[in-house]
């Protein structure tokens, strides 16, 4: 049994059951930012986790933890915390070091500039990257981590537990309702959605029975739209979304920037045909155009349109082949693969 620090951002229920997994093999430490009250999960983590919030913590107190743990390895999300960055610098006996990151590599100036500065950070700190996925990859070598310590499926979605509600909506009845599961802020695309979305309604007299429900909250809240065919659920915990999931059909997620998105793996194992935003980094890997569902360009009202159209129109055959698929598509990222990347690092 090995001992593992990880120094997290802003933490989710998928990133708890994949810490509580890899707890039942190992010593693990976790700091972690205060809950966002946008998206206010309850933390279950195991008992036998040290958990601490990062606000509690100086880098000073920090870089302390890192010497009475002496751990075997340390896993940090990203470089956005430099007080995390500062506690490992001045660390110098930990051999195992994991960048666990999310931003894609698009060759932007901006993200060229950056580099010159990055690069010779996080290649002196770190000895590993876990990426969510390929452009996340690419970054980590730009980065001048070495392309074999460099491991994807950084995120994952809670899949046993998807793939049952898949189960269980192949028993239900299909309901023409589409889901948006996310925060209620401008760059998720939520108004051009709900816009595009009453069009439709409103052109389209064989559609006037199609709902649009939206679970979430955000800085937008208050300035949501009221239309008799489009739900505000609010914010849901993930105990209270079975309900949700098995009475809508199709998951929409319109984002303007989207770095990955756990919430596409979450609806692909759920069995939910997908309409993404060309934003959304786990598009590359849960989304087969035309297989199990459509992308389009982001913020672009009239595409969003069209795709969503275009999937309101298909035949329930069609919807239920389309999520099958997307079913398919899941399983290649779980919890036990995300724990065995860290055993393999450990290994290394």
């Amino acid at each position: 049994m090995k001992s593992i620090v990880i120094l997290y951002s802003e933490i989710a229920a998928y990133a708890i059951n994949c810490f509580n997994l890899l707890s039942e093999k190992h010593n693990v430490t976790l700091t972690h930012w205060p809950i966002n009250p946008e998206a206010p999960f309850q933390i279950k983590l195991n008992p036998n986790i040290k958990a601490y919030s990062r606000d509690s913590l100086s880098s000073s107190q920090i870089h302390s933890l890192l010497i009475d743990i002496n751990p075997d390895l340390v896993l940090v999300t990203g470089w956005i915390d430099k007080g995390y960055l500062k506690a490992l610098n001045n660390q110098h006996g930990i051999k195992k070091r994991v960048l666990m990151m999310d931003t894609a590599w698009k060759g932007s100036v901006k993200q060229k500039v950056a580099l010159l500065g990055l690069k010779p950070l996080i290649k002196g700190l770190f000895s590993h990257a876990f990426v969510s996925g390929k452009p996340q990859s690419l970054y980590a070598q730009k980065l001048g981590i070495n392309p074999k310590a460099i491991h994807q499926g950084y995120y994952s979605a809670d899949v046993d537990y998807f793939n049952e509600v898949y189960n269980q909506k192949q028993k239900v009845n299909s309901t023409n309702k589409i889901l948006y599961l996310g925060r209620y802020v401008k760059h998720k695309g939520i108004f051009e959605l709900w816009e595009a979305f009453a069009e439709i309604i409103k052109e389209n007299q064989n559609l006037q029975h199609w709902e649009l429900v939206c679970a979430g909250t955000g800085d937008q809240w208050e300035n949501r739209i009221e239309h008799s065919n489009i739900k505000h659920l609010g914010f849901l915990q993930p105990n209270e979304m079975e309900p949700v999931l098995l009475d809508t059909s199709i998951y929409i997620l319109p984002s303007h920037f989207e770095p990955w998105g756990v919430s596409v793996h979450e609806m692909a194992a759920a069995g939910f045909p997908l309409l993404l935003s060309e934003e959304v980094g786990s598009k590359e890997a849960f989304l087969e155009e035309g297989k199990n569902g459509f992308s389009f360009p982001a913020k672009n009202k009239q595409a969003l349109k069209a795709s969503l159209l275009k999937m309101m129109q298909l035949p329930e055959s069609e919807l239920q082949e389309m999520g099958k698929h997307s079913n398919k598509l899941a399983q290649k990222i779980t919890p036990q693969n995300w724990v065995e990347t860290i055993q393999s690092i450990l290994e290394d």
